[in-house]
């Protein structure tokens, strides 16, 4: 069979299809790991869990690192930079998100993590991506209906929200992981991508590490009942979705990527019905097949531009 498809010219890893397939996989990997974090947060910190999860993607691909080609050996200050620019933004946005939820709520930062595809496009602007003006249209549709299904169609709900420092704070955050979403396409070079993962995976778990051992006093070890968890939060839920973002940074526009972030929602609820952990709610349909549009629309070249890399 490889060799037919070979022989007849096709690969599949240059298939334009491919980096839409592995965005959809982030997307069900994502939304798996909200019951699976439900489930072990019970008892230990969430900052010290995160440090955990972060240390263990780290040592996975630490010790990838002897048999990776293309390696650089120990990188040099410049490189060190460019791990630390998206190692270190995606770990601020861990600890912003968790220092915001003292103050506010899960449904807050749930509203404000919609506008992650916006703070990426206008900061994709500043750094040389395509901007059109029809993508605001498609990416306020898109926030209008994730909207709905996280507020599960309640208008009233909705109405009654009210923002306080916590959500400043989520802001900040969402920003942070708009600069990481962009760096992991602007700040890749031609070196070993187990190379790039670990030092900028690295960095995550450094600045996890500092906060949890200010915020905890120490770094104690999860009991073993958490440790299941961990490996999935650690090994798909971390490693493998930053190697997807990894490859799709460098095939796909920036908008395009963070748009099935509006999936998530969806995601989450289709896996809670299918799991029985709660019953299907008819009234967030409407929004399900309105965030599956605006998705489709913004991976449109009318839309976004053609702007993937070969």
């Amino acid at each position: 069979m490889q060799t037919q498809i070979e022989a007849s010219g096709v690969n599949i890893h240059q298939s334009p299809r491919w980096p839409h397939i592995l965005m959809i996989l982030f997307t069900l990997i994502i939304a798996g790991s909200f019951p699976v974090v439900a489930s072990i947060t019970t008892g230990i910190d969430s900052v010290l869990l995160t440090f955990w999860r972060f240390l263990a993607a780290t040592l996975i691909f630490g010790a990838m690192l002897p048999f990776a080609k293309n390696g650089k050996g120990i990188p040099g200050w410049r490189d060190m930079g460019r791990y630390a620019m998206v190692g270190g933004s995606y770990g601020l946005f861990f600890v912003l998100m968790f220092q915001s939820l003292k103050t506010t709520t899960p449904l807050n930062t749930s509203t404000i993590y919609t506008t992650l595809p916006l703070f990426t496009m206008l900061l994709g602007t500043v750094v040389g991506e395509q901007f059109r003006v029809r993508q605001l249209w498609v990416l306020a549709l898109s926030m209008v209906a994730t909207l709905w299904v996280i507020f599960r169609g309640d208008a009233r709900l909705m109405l009654g929200l009210s923002f306080n420092h916590g959500d400043l704070l989520f802001f900040l955050g969402t920003l942070c992981l708009a600069v990481y979403m962009l760096s992991m396409k602007k700040l890749q070079r031609k070196e070993s991508k187990i190379h790039f993962t670990f030092y900028s995976l690295l960095f995550a778990t450094l600045v996890m590490m500092v906060t949890a051992i200010y915020r905890t006093g120490s770094l104690a070890v999860p009991g073993a009942d958490t440790w299941l968890g961990i490996a999935y939060l650690a090994g798909p839920s971390t490693a493998v979705t930053f190697c997807i973002l990894q490859y799709t940074a460098t095939r796909l526009s920036p908008t395009r990527i963070v748009a099935y972030t509006f999936l998530t929602p969806s995601a989450v609820a289709g896996l809670e019905w299918g799991l029985g952990l709660s019953s299907p709610e008819w009234s967030v349909i409407p929004g399900i097949g309105l965030t599956l549009a605006a998705v489709w629309l913004l991976q449109l070249d009318s839309i976004s531009g053609n702007t993937e890399n070969p």
